[in-house]
């Protein structure tokens, strides 16, 4: 009975130190998941390896999508990935009829208090999230 229960355990140790293997990332981009609150999809990317602070050409990661849609359930769950809560946008300026308006540099934060996300942006604060400007002012 012992070496029967010794060799089950061995075995089952066995089975689990086998290399895991990725899955496959679903068919919605990982910003998109993240910004539309499809958790299955998000997590889908998480399992696949899809970098959790993938930038787009502006510079926004899925954390700020999600932040920017009020997706709390999403953005704890890249925090807890290791999303950066305090990554910024690029450095770029768009022109409005009344003047320029500076959209880089804006963090997760950022989005979350212009969208009126309150409880993600109390979030992000837990997390050690700073806005954009208070990044600036600590010189990073």
């Amino acid at each position: 009975m012992k070496h029967l229960l010794l060799t089950t355990i061995a075995a089952v140790v066995l089975v689990g130190c086998g290399e895991s293997q990725k899955s496959e990332p679903p068919d919605i981009s990982f910003h998109g998941a993240a910004g539309f609150g499809n958790i299955e999809a998000v997590k889908q990317h998480l399992a696949a390896g899809t970098d959790v602070n993938a930038k787009t050409g502006g510079g926004g990661t899925p954390l700020h999508d999600a932040a920017a849609e009020g997706h709390k359930e999403i953005a704890e769950l890249l925090i807890a990935n290791g999303a950066d809560v305090n990554a910024k946008t690029n450095g770029t300026q768009i022109k409005v009829p009344w003047g320029p308006i500076e959209i880089g540099g804006k963090t997760a934060l950022d989005r979350a208090v212009f969208f009126k996300k309150t409880k993600i942006a109390d979030l992000l604060r837990k997390h050690g999230g700073k806005t954009g400007e208070e990044l600036k002012a600590e010189g990073k």
